[in-house]
Parts: structure tokens; sequence; C-alpha cells
């Protein structure tokens, strides 16, 4: 990463509005952008996934435990009490990799990231738009995310993320391309 790049980034991280990320440390090192969360550190991993005739990145988390040992995600989606733990826990690791792999490593495919299937429980209206305002501070468009979410979601959750400018990859669209 060029140096002006990493000073951008650096300021970027350091004025992120607290309450977007529920005040959860981002940092950057030598690999990347870092997050913690209870004691764990949150890292990007990129696995090339067929969509159509391209090979698009869909992140995935790399978390290590308090005790330096890798730590399950699902173990991880299962520390935040109550919803707004859960919303703010999901966000972090969707700017986490987006930051990762649009400003780090500098790629320009659209990136797919996952959705924690639990969030869908609590949010209500407005889906993408914090995420999207997250994106914005950056100098990113959610034009560029590809959001992976369940099938079965009502038609105004999918509106919503549309609206906002996401692109939509469903678990029937994963088992179409697997085939």
């Amino acid at each position: 990463m060029r140096p002006d790049t990493q000073r951008q980034l650096a300021q970027g991280i350091a004025s992120l509005p607290a309450q977007w990320v529920a005040g959860f440390p981002l940092s950057l090192d030598e690999h990347g952008v870092v997050g913690r969360f209870f004691k764990c550190e949150l890292r990007s991993v990129f696995v090339p996934t067929p969509v159509g005739a391209l090979a698009m990145p869909r992140a995935e988390l790399a978390i290590t435990g308090p005790d330096g040992e890798p730590f399950p995600a699902e173990r991880l989606f299962q520390l935040p009490s109550g919803e707004d733990g859960l919303l703010k826990l999901d966000r972090l690791c969707r700017l986490i990799h987006a930051l990762n792999h649009f400003i780090v490593a500098e790629q320009a495919l659209p990136l797919i990231l996952p959705i924690h299937p639990r969030l869908f429980d609590y949010v209500r209206h407005g889906h993408g738009r914090t995420f999207a305002r997250l994106l914005a501070h950056f100098d990113l468009s959610p034009a560029r995310i590809v959001l992976e979410v369940p099938q079965g979601l009502p038609q105004s959750t999918l509106d919503g993320y549309l609206g906002e400018g996401y692109t939509l990859r469903t678990a029937l669209d994963v088992a179409l391309n697997a085939q």
C-alpha cells in the first residue's frame, strides 16, 4: 500500500464516528486493517468464488482468540448480547473486509460480503444505510459490494439494500453457481 494511501486510511479510521462501530477498535498494521471484539483479533481472508464467468472475492473472517489460537466465527457471533451488539459486530466485520479489499489490496473487482443470518431478526428498516455511510466515509460505493443474504427475506428488506445501491446474492444464487 502506498504511504499516502496508508496515511489517508489511518486518518479515516481515526475519524470514524464511534457509534457506527460501537467503539470497537480498528487499527492498521503491516497486513491491513484489523478489528478487535471481545479480545479477539479480526482479519480478512478473501476466497475466490465463481459468479457466472467471474471468480469474485468472497470475504471470510480469520479470528484469533484471546489465547492466540484460531477462534470459530460461529462462536464470535454468539458473544454479543442483544441485537445492538450483533448489528455492530456484523457491520464491523463488513467494514474490515471492505477496507482490506478496496483500499489495502487496491482491488477493483466487486466484493462479496456475507451478512450474518441472525442480523435479519433485528433490523426493521433502513437495511444497509449505516454501512453505506461507513463506506462513504472512505469514499467507497455500495455499488462495489455484493451482499450475500439468506433466501426468503421479505421484499421490503431486499428493497432497502437495493435502494442503498448494493447488489444482492442469495443462497439460491450460490446453489445455482455450484452446479
